[in-house]
């Protein structure tokens, strides 16, 4: 025993005793005699015994357990939607367990296997940027296993969803920078079947449209979600004639890399070139200039993905339908576009 758990069968070895008996006792209950009980259970602190989690939840159908995959681990945003949902997960006396796709499509798929096989009871889960099939989400849903999805999400998947008021929030940013003096406001953007991207896409015509400013497409540049592919977007965007005065980034490592590269050409933030980005990351606050952005409230996100996921769980009324949940950002003024 000493180089593997200690389990039920042994404590009933050495106590001559069925292991029905055994795990009825460490139960305390009360068809068994309270000297056996007391006797298991003394026995099962000597040999520090623990349950096997996967047996119980073999056996019970539950484990007390809800997986969670994110894009990213380090992302503050994502952090802060994580601190959300376990919130509401001790409140119901459950554990949650993380893990990252890192952007990738596979790696999500893994860690969604990897859930599943661990009978995880309920997953919360933002899509990858390079998630374009919907295989596993299926699988998911296909195995009887509840799942909001959360961020990132598809139109293609009819799952509950938490999702920000995306449309609405680029629309205040893009307001925002044209009512401080912008007259040609850049969007830094991600792959176009993004739904969050195609949403904050429709916010930002619809800014220039209630401006009466006609849409130039060639100020709409498409990269991935790092800093080095703004930058570069933003140093070809800034050397043209008819340079934009402002940027609007999908996500603060856009905008982060649309200050340097502004920094780099020797403009003026925000004199010159304005900044907002969105999420409201750590970065977002330190950087020299500190950055305008919209807050997500990623708690409240978490709250109300994990809220959606119980309902599910616990087979409360109208749990079987598909519910969307729109938790609203709200704009940070900071340096970057503060005139």
């Amino acid at each position: 025993m000493a180089n593997r758990p200690v389990t039920i069968k042994d404590i009933a070895e050495k106590l001559s005793i069925s292991v029905s008996t055994v795990s009825r006792a460490l139960k305390n209950n009360p068809e068994i005699s309270l000297q056996t009980r007391e006797a298991v259970q003394k026995l099962a602190k000597e040999l520090n015994y623990r349950p096997n989690p996967l047996a119980v939840a073999l056996k019970t159908q539950k484990s007390n357990t809800i997986g969670v995959v994110v894009p990213q681990i380090v992302s503050s945003f994502y952090a802060s939607v994580v601190k959300g949902i376990e919130q509401v997960a001790d409140e119901h006396g459950y554990q949650v367990f993380v893990s990252s796709s890192n952007e990738k499509l596979e790696k999500e798929k893994k860690n969604v296997d990897g859930f599943l096989n661990m009978r995880m009871d309920g997953i919360i889960l933002s899509l990858s940027r390079a998630t374009n099939t919907y295989d596993h989400i299926h699988k998911i849903k296909d195995m009887g296993v509840p799942i909001v999805l959360f961020d990132r999400t598809s139109k293609e998947l009819d799952v509950s969803k938490v999702v920000a008021d995306d449309a609405a929030a680029a629309h205040a940013a893009v307001t925002h920078l044209l009512e401080g003096g912008a007259k040609r406001v850049a969007f830094l953007t991600g792959p176009e079947y993004m739904l969050f991207g195609r949403n904050r896409m429709r916010g930002y015509k619809l800014a220039l449209s209630d401006k009466n400013i006609d849409l130039d497409e060639t100020l709409i540049s498409r990269c991935d979600f790092t800093v080095d592919s703004a930058k570069q977007a933003t140093m070809d965007l800034l050397s043209r004639s008819n340079r934009p005065d402002a940027f609007f980034a999908i996500n603060d490592e856009l905008a982060i890399g649309a200050i340097m590269a502004a920094k780099e050409l020797g403009f003026k933030i925000p004199e010159e070139v304005a900044v907002v980005g969105f999420s409201n990351s750590r970065r977002s606050r330190y950087m020299e200039p500190s950055i305008s952005t919209m807050d997500q409230n990623p708690k409240e996100v978490g709250r109300e993905a994990a809220n959606l996921l119980f309902e599910q769980m616990e087979d409360k009324p109208d749990s079987d339908k598909v519910k969307e949940a729109v938790v609203h950002a709200d704009l940070i003024v900071r340096a970057s576009s503060e005139k």
